[in-house]
């Protein structure tokens, strides 16, 4: 299933100072820093604490915090999920809990380099966590099919990391309500299942994003039919264009939608059909019909840029 996030099949590819090896003593650590990496993280008094290693990034500042972790941060763990380098942040939670975060939410060109601090919440079915080791996973013929992550609990049983690997780009809807403003939906589903959703009006100005959290509902990677339920944590309203003092004091404030919907893609096409299956959001679909999401952006509108305490 995850060799869908693509990377070099080799029976088992390991960075130059990749924290685990097959035969390595599983750990986590209070930072970790891969050469590789264009991140650094560290714990700070429970809190996990971000630094850009290059200003390609785009980040506002080059320290950050991650943003929503549900409990204090006591170990760290990173490691690449898929057959290619696709670094992912185990944080370990005091209580034995685990949670996410993907680099690939930083700034990544595939995600159209926005951005998204927001831990994934907890990782359901992951409980009594001590460590992480990075490894392959067998096929019935003995070779690696991709590499992955591992969380093992105190009795010593692994749990495989599993990231959200559909779709693996932002998504962009455009539609007008018969009004003549064309009005621009970005939809973008990081690997860690946090999302963003965009509003804008097409080649003019931002309107609002939304932050929130994906759980998986029907995952059906033959027929390519993707159901996810939605947490929505923030949502940030942006000043008018050219109004420099209220986007400096703008900030995220708590949102509290809830709802679910289904991604199914349309093949030759690039793009996917989204209907909303519950929830107030209607994600650019129009009086229950679905609406065409397309993995190529058709206009300039800028992407947005989060202004975070």
């Amino acid at each position: 299933m995850i060799g869908l996030l693509t990377v070099a099949p080799a029976c088992t590819r390991k960075s130059a100072n990749a924290q685990e090896t097959a035969s390595a003593s599983p750990k986590v650590a209070q930072s970790v820093d891969r050469p590789e990496d264009l991140v650094r993280a560290e714990i700070v008094d429970g809190r996990v604490r971000l630094i850009a290693k290059t200003d390609e990034l785009g980040w506002p500042e080059r320290t950050q915090f991650v943003e929503g972790l549900t409990g204090r941060c006591v170990g760290l763990f990173v490691g690449d999920i898929g057959q290619d380098t696709n670094p992912f942040l185990c944080m370990l939670i005091d209580d034995g809990g685990v949670e996410l975060l993907s680099y690939h939410s930083l700034g990544h060109e595939a995600y159209g380099r926005t951005l998204c601090f927001t831990s994934s919440g907890r990782l359901p079915g992951l409980k009594d966590i001590t460590r992480f080791r990075e490894g392959p996973v067998m096929n019935e013929y003995g070779f690696a099919d991709y590499g992955t992550i591992f969380a093992i609990d105190r009795e010593g049983r692994e749990h495989e990391i599993e990231p959200c690997i559909r779709p693996f780009s932002a998504l962009y809807s455009y539609s007008s309500g018969g009004t003549g403003v064309v009005l621009e939906q970005q939809l973008v589903i990081y690997p860690d299942w946090t999302f963003l959703f965009t509003l804008g009006i097409a080649e003019s100005e931002l309107v609002h994003t939304y932050t929130g959290r994906l759980r998986p509902i029907k995952m059906d990677y033959e027929n390519e039919v993707y159901e996810y339920s939605y947490t929505m944590l923030t949502r940030f309203d942006y000043p008018p264009v050219g109004d420099e003092e209220a986007y400096e004091n703008a900030r995220p404030q708590p949102a509290t939608e809830r709802g679910s919907f289904r991604l199914t893609y349309k093949d030759g096409s690039r793009s996917y059909d989204l209907v909303v299956l519950s929830g107030p959001l209607p994600f650019a679909t129009e009086k229950g019909s679905p609406a065409r999401y397309s993995l190529v952006r058709s206009n300039d509108i800028p992407a947005p840029s989060l202004v975070t305490d």
